[in-house]
């Protein structure tokens, strides 16, 4: 079971290095930045909120959202119905986030309804696609839709 569980983790770890330090760069120079700066935490989120058009409120969101999840799930002690509803809550407003992302992405890539619902459930395989592929940036609001 040990060698189990260090080729899953390895595996993780190869996806991890695949989707953010490799397509996740080209998504950013793609966009006109420097693809280091998809190394940076938090910054790498700010900047692919900023490529697609999403205002910064999103951003200040998601991290609101990001410390609700991660205080009622592992530092705060509270009832168990109270953090039902407040990691339920987070789900669901990441959810919705992460829905108005991929949107945006596949709009300033020119990518179609069926590229932003297998973005949505399979964002690591369709942002290598992006990535990799011949897609190339639009920025946000001079598309041809």
């Amino acid at each position: 079971m040990d060698t189990f569980l260090k080729i899953i983790w390895y595996a993780f770890l190869a996806v991890f290095v695949l989707q953010i330090a490799v397509s996740h760069w080209r998504i950013l120079e793609k966009a006109g930045e420097k693809g280091y700066k998809a190394l940076i935490p938090f910054y790498n989120i700010f900047l692919s909120h900023h490529i697609v058009g999403m205002k910064h409120i999103w951003f200040v969101l998601e991290m609101i959202i990001w410390v609700i999840e991660t205080f009622t799930v592992t530092v705060v002690n509270l009832p168990l119905g109270i953090k039902t509803v407040l990691t339920v809550f987070a789900a669901v407003c990441t959810l919705v986030m992460e829905a108005v992302h991929s949107n945006k992405m596949c709009n300033c890539f020119g990518k179609g309804t069926w590229f932003k619902i297998g973005m949505f459930f399979i964002p690591y395989v369709f942002q290598m696609i992006i990535a990799f592929g011949p897609a190339e940036y639009t920025k946000p609001g001079k598309q041809n839709l």
